[in-house]
């Protein structure tokens, strides 16, 4: 009887693995862009696609410091990101439409909210400039103040 246990308590270990440590959470719930009521027109690459809805995802959230870390690296990142939750937080709670323009390296997205006369445009640029067309952007949310 205690060999049947310990052959079935090898087998469990065996077959479910032992690495319990990995979350296996879908990346779209993790960032919160499962819940998104978005659609999509133009052109977005996978990367300014899944940028864009960080962003929504983080204004949605009305999480400022979160949106901070999709922005590009400038010493007023936080203050203009809280502008921006501030201005489109309410509205990113509703659905929207992400229209990508042409663009060869910087991406522009116009989004549009049901319900919002306004429209949020966002320019995406690479992430890095070395590699401009490696499909890896950040947000530039200083708005010229």
């Amino acid at each position: 009887m205690r060999r049947a246990v310990y052959v079935v308590g090898v087998l469990v270990v065996l077959l479910g693995g032992c690495d319990f440590a990995d979350d296996k959470t879908p990346e779209r719930v993790t960032h919160g862009t499962n819940e998104l009521d978005l659609t999509v027109t133009g052109r977005p690459t996978p990367g300014s696609l899944a940028l864009t809805e960080h962003v929504l995802a983080r204004l949605k959230a009305r999480d400022a410091e979160g949106l901070a870390g999709y922005a590009d690296a400038d010493d007023t990142a936080r203050d203009d990101a809280g502008r921006w939750v501030a201005r489109w937080g309410d509205a990113a709670r509703r659905p929207a439409q992400a229209h990508f323009g042409l663009g060869e390296k910087d991406a522009s997205v116009e989004i549009r909210f049901t319900g919002e006369r306004a429209v949020m445009s966002l320019l995406l640029v690479p992430e890095h400039e070395d590699a401009p067309y490696d499909d890896a952007y950040v947000v530039v949310l200083d708005d010229g103040r």
